[in-house]
């Protein structure tokens, strides 16, 4: 494939994750494009490296560009395994983008992985990749406890969110 093609190929990638109101995974972006998995690949490390607000998580690459209104919160949660799926449904109805997890590992100190979870889609791939595949979620580390980085559109919805949790018994602090 020629450089130009290249070219024309990320600014599609681009426009594609500028319109997408979900994650999309590289699969269906190098399906959608007619390339390979690994060029997909390629092209995300070009344009992070120019620049270009792309997030990546197990569910798929999602533009950050518009994605600074808002308000941003630390949940602090609790739970087990078994959790994680309605603690994230809880939060996605609401409105509530779950963008990362973080943990306070005894050993390690802080370890944080990207999820970007913001759609019901996007839970049901999340609990996908956990169900089918030899993987515990970061929170096992420290018997449940962890925190998420939150973006909810308004204090209500993210007031909601935290009701919710609290009455699941997942939300350690308000």
């Amino acid at each position: 494939m020629s450089e130009a093609s290249g070219v024309a190929r990320r600014e599609r990638i681009v426009e594609l994750l500028r319109e997408g109101r979900r994650s999309i995974t590289g699969s269906e972006l190098s399906s959608t494009l007619g390339v390979s998995r690994q060029a997909i690949v390629n092209d995300m490390a070009i344009l992070r490296a120019a620049g270009e607000p792309i997030d990546g998580s197990a569910q798929g690459y999602r533009w950050q560009g518009q994605q600074t209104s808002g308000v941003f919160a630390t949940l602090s949660c609790r739970h087990d395994r078994e959790g994680c799926q309605k603690e994230l449904e809880v939060l996605v109805a609401h409105g509530v983008a779950v963008l990362d997890v973080v943990v306070d590992h005894q050993l390690y100190g802080e370890v944080r992985a990207d999820m970007n979870v913001w759609t019901h889609r996007d839970v049901q791939r999340y609990m996908e990749v956990l169900h089918t595949s030899d993987v515990e979620p970061l929170s096992v580390l420290t018997g449940g406890m962890h925190t998420h980085h939150v973006r909810a559109p308004d204090d209500v919805a993210l007031g909601s969110a935290r009701s919710d949790l609290a009455l699941l018994g997942f939300l350690v602090d308000g």
